[in-house]
Parts: C-alpha cells; sequence; structure tokens
C-alpha cells in the first residue's frame, strides 16, 4: 500500500492506493462518529457495495443507490440526496462516503458540503478516471443544462482510499476513458511517464496490478503537486483542464450520451496539440508522440460528425474558464511545458472545429 499526503492550509488529506485495501479497517478513523451514509449509483452497487460495507461493521450504515449517468448529476439528485439525508433525521456527526465515479464523487461531495453547511466526506473512487483525477482537489458540483459543472464548490474529503480491485470490473470503455487524464498528466507535465505509458500499453490494457499502481501513483502525485500550488485553480490549476475547453463542450453539445468524459477529454487534447503545432508552439514529433499515445489507449482523436461546429462554440461560450470575454485554451509549447493562452478568437476556433470532423 502506498500512502500520498495532500497538504492543504487548512488539512492535511491522506490518499491510499493499493490492492484489496478493504481487508484492513485503515477507514475507521476517519469517520466521526456511529453515523455513515454511503451513497453509490444502481451499477457500482451490484459490484462493491457489500465489500464497502463488511469493513464498515462498527459503524450504524445506511446506503442511498442513486441512478447511473451523467445525465443525473443535476439538481433533482443533489435534492434526492438532501431529502433522503433529512427524513433519516442525520446530524453533523455523519460521515458520507462517496462510492462510485467521478459523476457519484462530484455529486456526493457537493451535498456533503451544502448539507447542514457541511458534513464528514470519505472519497472511495471506483473509475480509473475519479481515482487519478476527480476525486483529488476538491472540485465537486452538478451540471446545469447551459454547461458542465457549472454550480458548484471546493470540498475536500477527510480522506481517499484507491483500490486498484474496483477496475478489474470497469468496462473497456469506461477504463479506457480514465487513461485520458493519465495521459493528460504525462503530456502537461512529465515527459518520461508519457513514453513510459506509450511503452507499457499492452501491460496497462491488460490491467496488470503494478502497472495500474505505477501509473496510479505518478498521475495522483502530479495532481496533488498542482492542487498544493494552487488549491482555488486561481493559476497553475487550471493547467489540468489541458483538454478540457474543448472536452467539456463535445459532452455538453451531446447531452452527455454516447460518448463518456475521457473519450471527450481525449479529442480535445489532440485538439489543443493541434492548435499549439499550428501557431508554431509545439514540435510536430510532441504531437505524433500525444496522439499515438491516445490511439494506442483506444481513446478517440476526432470529432464526431454528429458535433457542429455552431453547438461547440455555443457550448465554448459558457465555458468557466472564459474570462473577459477571452477563449482560455491550455496549449503546449513542449511535452511538460503547458501553459495558458487567450488569443484565440471565435472564428479561428470555429474553423479549427471543422477540420476535427473527419
Amino acid at each position: 500500500m502506498k500512502k500520498v499526503l495532500l497538504k492543504l492550509n487548512e488539512k492535511k488529506v491522506p490518499i491510499y492506493i493499493g490492492n484489496n485495501l478493504f481487508k484492513n479497517t485503515i477507514i475507521d478513523k476517519y469517520i466521526n462518529h456511529k453515523d455513515v451514509v454511503i451513497i453509490t449509483n444502481t451499477k457500482i452497487a451490484k459490484l462493491h457495495l457489500k465489500t464497502v460495507k463488511r469493513s464498515l461493521k462498527n459503524f450504524k450504515v445506511k446506503t442511498l443507490v442513486l441512478p447511473d449517468g451523467e445525465k443525473y448529476k443535476n439538481v433533482a439528485t443533489l435534492n434526492k440526496i438532501h431529502d433522503y439525508l433529512i427524513k433519516n433525521k442525520l446530524n453533523r456527526d455523519l460521515t458520507i462516503i462517496a462510492l462510485g465515479g467521478g459523476v457519484i464523487g462530484d455529486l456526493v461531495g457537493f451535498a456533503s458540503d451544502t448539507f447542514l453547511r457541511g458534513v464528514n466526506l470519505i472519497h472511495i473512487p471506483t473509475t480509473l478516471l475519479a481515482q487519478v483525477d476527480s476525486s483529488i482537489g476538491g472540485k465537486s458540483g452538478i451540471n446545469h443544462k447551459s454547461g458542465k459543472n457549472l454550480i458548484g464548490s471546493f470540498k475536500h474529503p477527510e480522506a481517499i482510499i484507491i483500490d486498484t480491485i474496483f477496475l478489474q470490473t470497469l468496462s473497456e470503455k469506461q477504463f479506457t476513458s480514465g487513461l485520458a487524464e493519465v495521459i493528460k498528466y504525462g503530456a502537461i507535465g512529465n515527459r518520461p511517464f508519457l513514453k513510459w505509458l506509450n511503452r507499457n500499453s499492452k501491460d496497462i490494457l491488460e490491467r496488470k496490478t503494478d502497472s495500474l499502481i505505477k501509473l496510479i501513483t505518478v498521475s495522483v502525485k502530479a495532481k496533488v503537486s498542482i492542487v498544493q500550488k494552487d488549491e482555488k485553480e486561481s493559476n497553475i490549476r487550471a493547467h489540468l483542464n489541458f483538454g478540457h475547453t474543448l472536452g467539456h463542450a463535445i459532452e455538453s453539445a451531446m447531452q452527455y450520451k454516447r460518448i463518456l468524459h475521457g473519450e471527450a477529454i481525449s479529442i480535445g487534447m489532440v485538439f489543443a496539440s493541434a492548435i499549439s503545432v499550428d501557431k508554431g508552439l509545439l514540435e510536430i514529433a510532441d504531437f505524433n508522440l500525444i496522439e499515438n499515445t491516445l490511439v494506442k489507449m483506444g481513446l478517440p482523436v476526432d470529432l464526431p460528425r454528429s458535433v457542429t461546429s455552431q453547438n461547440i462554440m455555443k457550448h465554448i461560450s459558457f465555458d468557466k474558464k472564459k474570462k473577459d470575454g477571452k477563449n482560455h485554451f491550455v496549449l503546449l509549447n513542449s511535452i511538460g511545458g503547458s501553459f495558458l493562452y487567450n488569443k484565440l478568437t471565435d472564428s479561428y476556433i470555429s474553423k479549427f472545429v471543422k477540420t476535427f470532423q473527419r
């Protein structure tokens, strides 16, 4: 078992990484009192709820099972969580456990921050994407019809427990989706790691435990390093949005159907890398390494034909990273050399989007 510590001004968040972690009781010391509510979705409940509940035999455990899917990351589901907690007369001694992927983590994190002005939270991420990215850093929230993650807050958990055993039950599509965020860390800050990912794609796709623990640990350390320097995304943390400006617009344009977050981010990273080449910032060899690594992992690199440039531009206009009317993209001047760029006009982006519909 490995342990990484996220050190913030107000608290320290331990992150445990390993295989079969729920055979021991590491979770116990992060629970306030007796009352625990596990919030998960229908898919994860069938696969992993019993395993987690068995490790909590010293506590009074209730469970709330929500529908599965990004389309449920909304105010109606948030109200459903609040209604459940109020109906069961739970108080501020409560510990909520978010058991699931990015949608559950974001939604439950926001619910725990807004119920009684904040209760204890523990993240148990079950998807690769959540393990390496969304469970770390405190971002929580819900979607709005105008765009993704437009309503939310920062809510750091008491602990994050990352168990590779959950990854063995992921579909191939869900697993490869998570690899997009892993590749992102290599692209924006770690050339040797990106090359390792490219060389070891076979072992990774076969989900060999040693490879999984390595890629998760490197990714977690990268995320922790950035969050510690910029907790509220006022500067360097924005670099983690590499690929996300277009990626979020694709998800919104497709109404969170037929495409997963990581797949959209994969297209967005190739898009941002291609702009970097077009602007004379990035060498074509570096672009090829990024694109080739994504392709080797089974991720898409082209924009779906069903998504129009007009629809993309509509959703980019609502992007939460937009400031003073300017589009903010994370570009690269090399692998490991990410920076913020705000000089891309709407007409330039719209024309570039059209070239990605192959």
